[in-house]
């Protein structure tokens, strides 16, 4: 028995390539890709750009998608999150503040619909083209996001930089990903330490802490091969760095910025040694009394929850922690389903252990362990870029194990 499901538009479309018709499907899935992409990219930083706008545009790409392969991949993943979905819907017969609830139902919804493209573009086209793409989109959208704001070469008024961090999180790891099954690996290489510098001068400490769990937690299960890889590109890595680290260091306010950003890892790192407040960082004891509360309130109710958004009805935000504010609003029942998504990409990690694409699992893994991470310290359970990362990571698993 199978544990995705096709839908079909059509009937069966199998056909004769020819090299001609083959790089222009090529070109297409970068073109999806690479719109889908610079769509989330673009939503992360440009509030008229909302969540409504983003997953209309993402139901046409979808559509386009199916005019051309007649089919939709929906993933165990997708399956369990519709069915997360859905019991919040559910909830909606006794949430307190259903016009408040729309803060999680429509991003929700468009995170369905993302998880469900990127595992269909991930499983239907040339895989290499859609990495590209998406590396495209995002470096387009990253490069608007620069040229408006000027980050990293100076902070932008209310910066948000847990939303900035975590578009640059996906660009790494897709980066990381087309690196692992290409030929030429240099260049991405290169980009992806790029990126990662952009990430630390963020100074989001969920994010950083997150990418350092994530990697060694890759690490420690694939200690052999990490050590293989960074035998055969020491040569790349000392060079990269060295030209890397000398263009940061000629430019004053690059240097600042990323002393700021490392400044607030070892912060971070000490904080949770310390598990209190420390000086430059005062978050720690309402994070604390947001636990506290949202543990009391889910013995109140622990199966069914309060309803959607019911924290943030009676707290006036949330709880910044996807499990306590799913806790809280959704009851053991939100909480079985949506860490389920992640169990269910483990188990397909699992069960291709003895095949190929060992690379890509392993960034797989720590990009896994990354995001459970930040889900304690932050709301990602309807954030786009995470929605994209599981659907590219189930469909690449799916067409291995296919």
């Amino acid at each position: 028995m199978s544990d995705d499901n096709t839908m079909s538009m059509q009937g069966n479309t199998g056909t004769f390539m020819t090299p001609a018709s083959d790089r222009l499907g090529k070109v297409a899935s970068f073109g999806l890709a690479a719109i889908a992409t610079v769509a989330l990219t673009i939503s992360a930083y440009e509030p008229s750009f909302h969540t409504a706008r983003l997953g209309a545009l993402l139901v046409l790409i979808l559509m386009l998608h199916a005019a051309r392969f007649a089919r939709v991949l929906v993933v165990r993943e997708a399956v369990i999150y519709a069915c997360f979905l859905g019991y919040m819907l559910v909830e909606l017969f006794w949430t307190a503040d259903r016009q408040l609830a729309l803060n999680t139902i429509v991003p929700a919804a468009s995170f369905l619909i993302i998880l469900i493209l990127f595992s269909s573009l991930a499983v239907f086209h040339d895989l290499k083209s859609v990495l590209a793409g998406a590396i495209g989109g995002f470096i387009v959208g990253a490069a608007l996001y620069t040229r408006g704001s000027g980050f990293p070469f100076r902070y932008p008024d209310e910066f948000s930089y847990n939303a900035i961090a975590a578009m640059y999180l996906f660009g790494f790891i897709v980066t990381l990903l087309l690196a692992s099954i290409a030929r030429r690996q240099v260049v991405l290489l290169v980009l992806s330490a790029v990126i990662a510098i952009h990430i630390i001068a963020t100074t989001s400490i969920k994010t950083n802490l997150g990418i350092l769990l994530g990697s060694l937690t890759a690490a420690a299960i694939h200690f052999g091969r990490v050590s293989q890889l960074l035998w055969r590109h020491a040569f790349v890595i000392v060079v990269a760095g060295t030209a890397i680290g000398f263009a940061v260091a000629s430019n004053e306010v690059a240097l600042e910025s990323l002393r700021r950003g490392a400044d607030r890892i070892a912060l971070g790192v000490h904080i949770l040694q310390a598990r209190e407040d420390l000086p430059g960082y005062s978050g720690f004891a309402r994070r604390t009394h947001w636990l506290q509360e949202g543990l009391r309130g889910w013995a109140g109710n622990p199966v069914f929850g309060h309803g959607v958004e019911a924290f943030r009805s009676r707290f006036g935000m949330t709880s910044h922690a996807s499990h306590v504010d799913i806790a809280y609003n959704s009851g053991l029942i939100g909480l079985l389903l949506f860490y389920g998504v992640f169990a269910s990409l483990l188990l397909r990690l699992h069960r291709a252990r003895h095949g190929g694409l060992q690379n890509a699992r392993m960034i797989m893994l720590g990009g896994v362990a990354c995001v459970v991470f930040i889900s304690m310290a932050g709301t990602i359970h309807y954030n786009a870029f995470v929605a994209a990362f599981l659907g590219l990571s189930a469909g690449i698993l799916k067409r291995e194990l296919r």
